[in-house]
């Protein structure tokens, strides 16, 4: 050859390499939309100034990478990646359960919902968990992973939560409270 490499022979079933579909979300820039920003409950909020106004739509136009697009649009935490401590314990094999057939269809719609949205992807390992279907209040289901013997074994986290005392002096002479609450939060950080 002209790289003056030789050829070699390689066994047909030997492997060598494999292909994996790329699965990093790379977002564009979106240009500001004030409909995106101006939820109509700011617009009608009570007791705030134009000036104020105009600092929250700066604001919501400069985070407005972090406001979802679509109600399938559920972001990705990329601040840490949740880890399962079991120690030395050998894995835990659990089995799908049974589902009846309408529910196994709506299992299958959520699954594709959920890969094309980029929040699971397809897997396998020896900690095969089941999938539960749960009925929320307003009639649309709740897809749930039953890991309760995973959980059984699982080494425990010790971390201390804050004094309710020391909380409430940090917010000492504080003005303005907001609630953030993020969308389908289980399924921000990867694991």
């Amino acid at each position: 050859s002209e790289s003056g490499q030789k050829p070699k022979t390689v066994d047909k079933r030997a492997v060598i390499g494999t292909c994996e579909p790329v699965v990093d979300i790379v977002t564009r820039p979106q240009e500001f939309s004030e409909s995106l920003l101006l939820p109509s409950i700011l617009e009608n909020l009570e007791g705030i100034n134009e000036k104020q106004r105009t600092t929250m739509k700066e604001l919501l136009q400069e985070f407005q990478n972090l406001l979802p697009t679509s109600d399938s649009d559920v972001g990705r935490c990329n601040m840490t990646q949740h880890r399962i401590n079991t120690g030395n314990h050998p894995p835990i094999k659990q089995y799908p359960r049974l589902l009846p057939l309408g529910k196994k269809e709506e299992a299958e719609r959520l699954v594709k919902e959920m890969v094309d949205n980029g929040i699971i992807e397809e897997s396998s390992g020896p900690w095969p968990s089941p999938i539960v279907l749960i009925k929320k209040k307003d009639g649309s289901t709740r897809f749930c992973v039953d890991y309760r013997n995973l959980n059984e074994i699982t080494i425990k986290d010790s971390y201390p939560l804050p004094r309710i005392d020391d909380t409430l002096d940090a917010l000492n002479g504080s003005q303005w409270f907001s609630t953030l609450d993020l969308k389908s939060g289980y399924w921000r950080v990867e694991i």
